[in-house]
């Protein structure tokens, strides 16, 4: 709430008590002397004017503070000419208040002075022409009316509340501090924790699937008979693999250095020279035999691109690595969305191990594509094993269809 209306709300708290103190009959005439000799004998509802006279006045508190309190005291000193009214005196410390907390420095130090020097005749008046007794209440309802508001409004001003001590203040600074410290190690946790899961869903989408592809291609030589020609196709393959794996471990050590870098930029760079087509003649070489519909567009952002083949990389791997040699692959373009699916044949020897694998791979690809604004849901299907990733398109990216 902006800081004038909360003030006017004040204004208004403070009349609606002036007129609770009305209605209590805490207000009334006194029978001061000069009503003797007047026509008319004052009556309690002109309080209630004074209130009110009083309620417009504190409308200006905010802007023009020092008017606002000799207005107020006008009113005031027309109330007490009557009578007693406690409700305007309550109304008289906010604009004190007020005055001690918005007024310059130098007026509400001139303010202090004069309702000291009010104070101090008030109470000497009450102790002539009364009793010292009198004088003592006088003195402690005008320092509360006066002077107490002021008090607070100049610690207020000092940045500290009322009556607080200097070791109150050094511990509440401490306190602080220390409150400012735990913030700042909260947010630095957060910061290598969100590095750390970066750094692990790179190696595993680098070494994960290429070490797989290795162990693959390596196993099925070993379980075969002896083919020299086959053979040497294979050992060709492994050192190509592994050629490429270097290539990325270096690519993904060159970027987790890199500091500065735009988020789309870093999420792309691992795979900023591998291709769709890459990913499926490596899942090829892998054994899988796919049937693919669907290619994504040539628009698309370098940061869904990057999400996008990994998704399929590591969807495929899991395929060749547990499943029957067998993988569909469908890539649905629509206007605000690529649906990408990859479906599987499980091997009844893998399904306990694809069921309850340690899950690292669908941590990494659900927080790729969340990490952009997608989901990606994974498990059975009707007897097959898919996955499925939904990835948000950029509001820039257009849809061109082929003719025909």
């Amino acid at each position: 709430m902006p800081r004038n209306y909360r003030a006017h709300l004040q204004t208004a708290a403070y009349l609606a008590l002036g007129v609770v103190a009305v209605l209590a009959g805490w207000a009334g005439p006194t029978g001061l002397p000069w009503w003797e000799h007047l026509p008319v004998a004052p009556q309690t509802w002109w309080h209630l004017v004074t209130l009110a006279a009083m309620g417009t006045v504190m409308l200006l508190k905010v802007q023009r503070p020092t008017l606002a309190l000799l207005l107020g005291a006008a009113c005031v000193a027309a109330d007490l000419s009557f009578g007693f009214n406690a409700g305007i005196l309550i109304c008289l410390t906010d604009l004190i208040y007020s005055h001690g907390v918005r007024a310059p420095a130098r007026r509400a130090k001139a303010a202090e002075r004069v309702l000291g020097v009010v104070v101090i005749l008030v109470t000497a008046a009450a102790v002539l022409f009364n009793t010292l007794l009198t004088g003592i209440s006088m003195l402690l309802l005008a320092t509360a009316v006066l002077m107490v508001p002021l008090w607070w409004a100049a610690e207020v001003r000092r940045g500290y509340p009322a009556f607080v001590e200097d070791q109150i203040r050094q511990r509440l600074e401490e306190e602080r501090h220390r409150e400012l410290l735990a913030e700042q190690q909260r947010r630095r946790s957060a910061a290598i924790d969100s590095e750390r899961r970066r750094m692990a869903r790179e190696l595993h989408d680098v070494v994960s699937s290429q070490v797989a592809s290795i162990a693959l291609t390596s196993g099925a030589v070993l379980n075969a008979d002896p083919d020299h020609e086959r053979d040497r196709r294979a050992l060709q393959t492994i050192r190509g693999t592994s050629v490429e794996t270097m290539d990325q471990l270096r690519q993904m050590v060159q970027m987790l250095r890199s500091q500065g870098q735009e988020e789309d930029d870093a999420a792309a760079e691992l795979l900023t020279a591998v291709t769709w087509e890459q990913v499926l003649a490596q899942a090829h070489r892998q054994g899988l035999e796919l049937e693919v519909r669907g290619a994504p567009p040539s628009q698309l952002g370098p940061a869904v691109q990057s999400v996008l083949l990994r998704i399929l990389q590591e969807s495929l791997t899991n395929a060749a690595r547990h499943g029957a040699g067998t993988a569909e692959v469908w890539l649905r373009t629509g206007r605000r969305k690529l649906v990408l699916t990859v479906e599987s044949a499980l091997d009844e020897e893998e399904r306990e191990a694809v069921v309850e694998g340690t899950g690292t791979g669908l941590i990494a690809m659900e927080e790729r594509a969340q990490s952009i604004g997608g989901s990606v849901s994974v498990g059975e299907h009707r007897g097959r094993w898919r996955v499925q990733a939904q990835l948000p398109l950029g509001r820039d990216w257009t849809i061109h269809k082929e003719e025909g």
